[in-house]
């Protein structure tokens, strides 16, 4: 929910084309037995076939840890391995937001996974770039990160960043991964940015997301379910946690005073897609908690056949 520290470069109302975009490639690591009880079971789709696993999480990156890349990242990696039996190739992606540069390289090392990451042109504490990263096994192609629009002139600016992923080994269909955090003041300003999300956008210069196929946002939205800003992103696809929530308590509360503010938005499928088993894991190193779905899908000619179970 926190910013950046320290502004590098404005905008008045314009993205700026530069923007850092940050591939880290990692060899494939073995990975622990799991240490804990808490995990979550492999999802079955009778209807269909199981894709990965997908998270999103706020890691407090700059506000809570000042750019520190020490263990407490590994105990985090650590705890959402566990989640899915010590085995990380189950993952399909994972967007992190309020992300110092080294933070996001860190997380993806101790999960054998690679990096993607967007400058949102603000500094952390100890000076590196701030913004939003990516994690993922296999990718065909990181798209051009962007800058979300900023009509409030907020002086933290808000990014994007995606990749197509495949499961690890590049198993399974392609999926358009993205992390986004949006703006926390004004409605103004994340309606605005919701909007070009969903439509606005063309990372390939023609097709807005979800045109070619499924695509996942995950991020902080710094909105609950009920806000009007998110209509059209629970209009179009479906969120993890299902229907839209109108009121406390939250199925799956996201932040440490009981709201809902993150999410995992699917939409753009050739078929029927679903979420299953969405859980969260509280933690002390983050405001936020890691939230989690299994995603689900089965090719189709073009039905928009959205399920949560």
């Amino acid at each position: 929910m926190a910013t950046g520290r320290t502004r590098r470069r404005g905008r008045a109302g314009t993205i700026l084309p530069a923007i850092m975009c940050v591939l880290v490639a990692l060899p494939a690591s073995s990975v622990p037995e799991p240490s804990g009880p808490e995990t979550a079971p492999v999802p079955k789709s009778p209807r269909g076939h199981y894709v990965g696993y997908v998270g999103t999480f706020n890691i407090y990156g700059n506000v809570g840890h000042r750019g520190d890349t020490g263990d407490w990242i590994k105990d985090e990696a650590d705890a959402i391995k566990e989640l899915t039996s010590g085995d990380s190739t189950r993952w399909l992606f994972i967007g992190l937001q309020e992300v110092c540069k080294a933070q996001g390289e860190r997380f993806a090392r101790e999960l054998g996974m690679n990096s993607a990451f967007v400058d949102t042109g603000t500094d952390c504490a100890d000076g590196q770039p701030f913004g939003n990263s990516v994690l993922f096994h296999s990718t065909a192609k990181v798209l051009p990160p962007t800058l979300l629009p900023n009509p409030d002139n907020a002086r933290d600016e808000r990014g994007i960043i995606c990749a197509l992923v495949r499961a690890a080994g590049g198993r399974g269909p392609q999926v358009t991964a993205c992390s986004t955090h949006l703006s926390v003041g004004g409605k103004a300003n994340r309606a605005a940015q919701a909007e070009f999300i969903h439509h606005g956008w063309q990372p390939d210069g023609s097709h807005p997301l979800g045109t070619n196929g499924p695509v996942i946002v995950a991020g902080d939205l710094n909105a609950l379910p009920d806000a009007r800003e998110l209509d059209g992103m629970y209009g179009s696809g479906v969120e993890a946690s299902g229907p839209r929530e109108t009121e406390s308590p939250y199925t799956h509360p996201t932040y440490d005073d009981g709201r809902k503010i993150d999410y995992l938005f699917t939409w753009g499928t050739r078929g029927s897609a679903s979420w299953r088993d969405t859980g969260i894991r509280r933690t002390d190193n983050s405001d936020h908690n890691f939230y989690y779905s299994g995603f689900s899908m089965v090719a189709g000619s073009g039905a928009r056949g959205f399920s949560v179970r």
